[in-house]
Formats: structure tokens, sequence, C-alpha cells
């Protein structure tokens, strides 16, 4: 922690402070279903208004490609952040150009523009030299605070810091990225009984976890699209769950996993709720039976033994649910949260996802799933990279 500066650490006031933030909310028919992310951001915000600062905040949302689109259009979080903050915030045309650069150049000290979605240009992803120079044009001193992007060398999150840092402008960490190390730190560094358990469906992320799990924590529980993965690869028939993830097929990988010294912490499912493909709820059983074509393993259920094991856990971390939430397989997810409740373990919970399910037990919760899997399985984070300078 010592080698990053934090926002205590640098003077603001007059300067224009541009903000590194996570505001990748999700919005439908242009309303914002959930404020998380929103509201974690507002406690750096605010400290740079009150400090008089010029806070120019950036954010990606969604996967646009690179091109303009107005669905994707960031015009309803600057909304919410203007009545959450209290403060009229300005909305950027764009996140670069003429017309952004003089709209940051007439900021007075304490207020607040928000530009434009960075993921409208490709050189965000490609972290372009020249996208790179555009947006430090922006900044006398940069904050990072987006946790959730901390594993990506995007321009914003790594070019942009470097780039600054070099000039001999002040770069550092926004409140939220210093809080979310202070959370996973007792993870990395702990000891005593360990549990992981790891659901949902990005394969890309969780089946690395896992692997690297498999050598740092006591047991592994699997769930979701995860758990299907494992299933295959011990050879059940899963009929029509899905066990990919963009046409990958991640059981080679499981394979070699539970072949490994101590694969067998990786906990298989022994009772999943089937459903149709539709998520109609058909029965409850073993997946060694088989699951029909046409059905799915729509959530996992623990097992005795899975509850026991997080009731004498020392250190829990949970990435993902055990079944398909959003259509209401919520069974599996609650008997975790109900296990944790009655545990005196240290709990991390990965991503906003699972926060209203785990609401009422004693557990920190990450904002950043993909950034803490990376954090945790190589110590190590592409955008605090850059924070060193």
């Amino acid at each position: 922690m010592s080698e990053y500066k934090t926002i205590k650490d640098i003077e603001l006031k007059g300067k224009r402070v541009l903000i590194r933030l996570d505001l990748n909310v999700p919005i439908k028919e242009g309303k914002i279903t959930d404020y998380t992310r929103i509201d974690a951001s507002l406690e750096t915000i605010k400290y740079v208004i009150d400090h008089g600062g010029k806070a120019v905040l950036m954010s990606h949302l969604g996967r646009p490609d690179g091109q303009k689109n107005e669905k994707y259009s960031l015009k309803p979080v600057a909304l919410a952040l203007e009545e959450k903050l209290g403060v009229k915030v300005l909305m950027a045309p764009d996140c670069i150009g003429e017309e952004v650069e003089k709209m940051v150049e007439l900021l007075t000290d304490g207020e607040v523009v928000l530009l434009e979605n960075l993921r409208f240009h490709p050189g965000e992803e490609a972290n372009d030299e020249s996208f790179v120079s555009s947006l430090c044009s922006l900044a006398d001193v940069y904050l990072n605070d987006a946790f959730g992007t901390a594993h990506r060398a995007h321009a914003s999150t790594y070019g942009v810091p470097k780039r600054l840092a070099a000039d001999g402008k002040e770069i550092g960490a926004g409140f939220l990225m210093d809080k979310e190390l202070q959370i996973w730190e007792p993870i990395v560094e702990g000891s005593g009984n360990s549990v992981a358990i790891v659901g949902g469906a990005k394969l890309k992320e969780k089946m690395k976890a896992v692997k690297k799990f498999v050598s740092t924590f006591d047991r592994i529980i699997t769930g979701g699209v995860v758990s299907n993965v494992f299933m295959r690869a011990l050879g059940y028939t899963i009929g029509s769950s899905n066990y990919l993830e963009k046409d990958k097929d991640y059981t080679p990988m499981a394979k070699e996993i539970l072949d490994e010294e101590n694969g067998d912490r990786v906990i298989i499912p022994s009772n999943v709720v089937c459903a149709t493909t539709e998520f109609e709820k058909k029965e409850a059983m073993n997946p060694k039976e088989k699951i029909d074509e046409g059905c799915i393993s729509a959530d996992v259920i623990p097992s005795a033994d899975d509850i026991e094991a997080i009731k004498n856990a020392s250190r829990i971390v949970w990435f993902g649910p055990m079944g398909v939430y959003e259509k209401g397989y919520t069974a599996g997810s609650l008997a975790l949260v109900d296990a944790i409740g009655e545990s005196k373990a240290y709990v991390v919970i990965g991503g906003g996802d699972l926060a209203a399910a785990a609401k009422g037990v004693d557990a920190k919760i990450s904002t950043g799933g993909g950034a803490a899997i990376e954090y945790i399985t190589s110590g190590k984070l592409d955008a605090l990279e850059a924070l060193k300078g």
C-alpha cells in the first residue's frame, strides 16, 4: 500500500482532477436499475469537490465496441450523480476533443463534469497512444477509483497514469481502490481453514480462480456454469446445461485441475435443481443420475459437508451465485448465506451481484469480481502497477 499515493496525499485545490470510476451500471429503458457502483464512487468525488478540485469523471458503460451508441450513453449516470451529490454535474458530449477540452478548462473549483463513455472510442481498450494523450490533456492530477476495472491495461486505467507520472504530474488511488486493497489483504495474507465458493457464468476468470484456489484454499465449492464444466469433465450427462463461454470449452482445464495434487478439494455438486431451458422448474436430483436433454442445472444446493465447512472456516471468498439467480433460482445461494451467518470467518463477496443476497450477513462486499480474482491469483493488477508511476 505504501508504494502508491492515495487521494489524501495529493493537493487538489484548483486542479483538474481526472478520476477513473467504475460507473458501469445496469440501465433498462433509460433507467438505472442498480446504483451500487455509483454509490461506491461518491466518497472520492465529494472529497475532490470539498477540497476545491475540478472533478473530471470518466468511465465505460457496457460494450459499444468502439462506436458511439446512445444505448450506452452515460447521461442517466450524470443525472443520478447530480441527485446524489447535490451539485450540478455537467455532461460532456464526448470524452476527448476540442469541445471537451474547452468544457474542462472552463470548470471552476468544486465543479463536476462527466465525460461520455470511454468505450465509444477503440483507443480505450487498445490503450492507444493518441487516445491516451487526449485524456491526459484534461488532467493536472489523476485518481483511479475503479477497482472493478483494475485488471485491465486500458488507456484510462494504465496508459494515462503512466504518461502523467512520466510528465511529473501526481497520480494516486481513490478511496474505493484503497478500501478494496484493505478488504482483500486478510484473504491474501491470512491463514486457517478456508473456503472458496465459485459460481456464476464468467468462466475465463472463474476457472483461473479455481485452478489457483486448489493450492490456497481447503475447499472449493462450485456452482453455476462453473459447476457444469466440472460435472461434464467427470463425464456426467448434463443435458442442455451451459458449459461454454464464447464457444470455448473449459472441460479440458477442469480435468487438469481435478487431476492436480489437490484436485479433490474441488467439490462437485451432489444436489441440483433441474429446469427446462425456459427456466420452468422440474425437480431436484443428483446430477450423477443424468440431466435430460432440454433440461438444465438451474441451481446447486450445497451439501451438508459444504455447510459444515463454511461454519468452521476462518476465511471465505465467494464469487458468483450458485444458480440462475435472476430467474428466481436462489435456494442454493441463500443456503450459503445462512451458513455464513453462523460462521465466524472473515468473509469477502466478490462482485456486486451477490450484495443484495448477502444483506444482514457480516461480510465485506467487493465491487470487482474479475479484478479481485486477478489480484488473489497473481498478486498484481495492471492499474495498480501503473500507479507506481
